[in-house]
């Protein structure tokens, strides 16, 4: 009998048709005269409800998410700041961690995925001065009271327009495919492995830091952990070592997580 009540519960909140349909009954907060591209902080707001209610949350968390970034040190805002939602990518278990072009450092989390799609640039999330600097659209007593209470939390800045998606009908084979046939990453069906000329994005909310991934410097990382296990250096750490490889280490140590390669193979932990 729970079995039967799981794969019901499951059947009712892991719905491409219940997602669009909920999109278009908050055709409203999109604006009266919106047709597609920034839906505001309304129909923004609108497409992350209808995410939470209608995707398959448990495929989700089985997705491995990483915070990319250009060098060490734009990591170092992060250490703790797991209230705030991050843009990562989102790879299948086992499979190689993708980074996007240009960025070779990553800090993997695990959380709350709390929308996703196939390719960023069907979320246009912005980057983190579109939130906190004088673009963001808050004063600053709202920026204050959001850090102290859920957090910086992030929206999607384009859409198109689902108004009519409410006519579509369950049980239509067209119907069921148009359903589909969003950016948006709901479930197991809806999941379009990413190639190397794009990258899908997720936003995560209440994080915790697994590791940091580093898509270069393992040679040298990997040098500097054979030196700290040599008897010569029992009495140092490698947090003391300088430039941007100690920078790698110190974070490590900050977050209280290991460093990986991007094939998941660890390279040093300090715990």
């Amino acid at each position: 009998m729970n079995l039967l009540r799981e794969y019901i519960r499951a059947l009712l909140t892991e719905d491409p048709m219940g997602f669009v349909h909920d999109l278009a009954a908050a055709s409203g907060d999109f604006g009266e005269d919106f047709f597609g591209g920034d839906p505001g902080k309304g129909g923004g707001k609108a497409i992350k409800r209808a995410f939470n209610a209608n995707a398959d949350h448990q495929f989700l968390s089985t997705l491995d998410t990483v915070h990319w970034v250009e060098d060490a040190y734009s990591l170092e805002p992060l250490v703790g700041k797991s209230k705030d939602e991050l843009s990562t990518t989102m790879t299948l278990p086992g499979d190689k961690l993708k980074n996007p072009a240009g960025l070779l450092i990553g800090l993997w989390v695990k959380g709350r995925i709390t929308i996703a799609a196939n390719d960023h640039d069907q979320l246009f999330t912005g980057t983190w001065h579109d939130y906190v600097g004088s673009h963001a659209g808050y004063t600053d007593e709202e920026q204050e009271q959001r850090q102290r209470s859920s957090g910086i939390n992030k929206l999607p800045h384009v859409s198109k327009d689902y108004s009519r998606y409410g006519q579509l009908k369950r049980g239509d084979e067209f119907a069921e495919k148009m359903a589909k046939n969003t950016p948006y990453v709901l479930d197991q069906s809806t999941w379009h492995q990413a190639d190397w000329s794009n990258t899908n994005e997720a936003l995560v909310d209440n994080w915790k830091p697994m590791g940091i991934v580093v898509g270069k410097w393992v040679d040298k990382i990997k040098l500097n952990v054979r030196s700290l296990e040599d008897e010569r250096f029992k009495d140092q750490s490698g947090v003391n070592q300088p430039g941007v490889i100690g920078k790698i280490f110190k974070l490590a140590v900050e977050f209280g997580v290991p460093i990986f390669d991007r094939d998941r193979n660890e390279l040093w932990s300090s715990r």
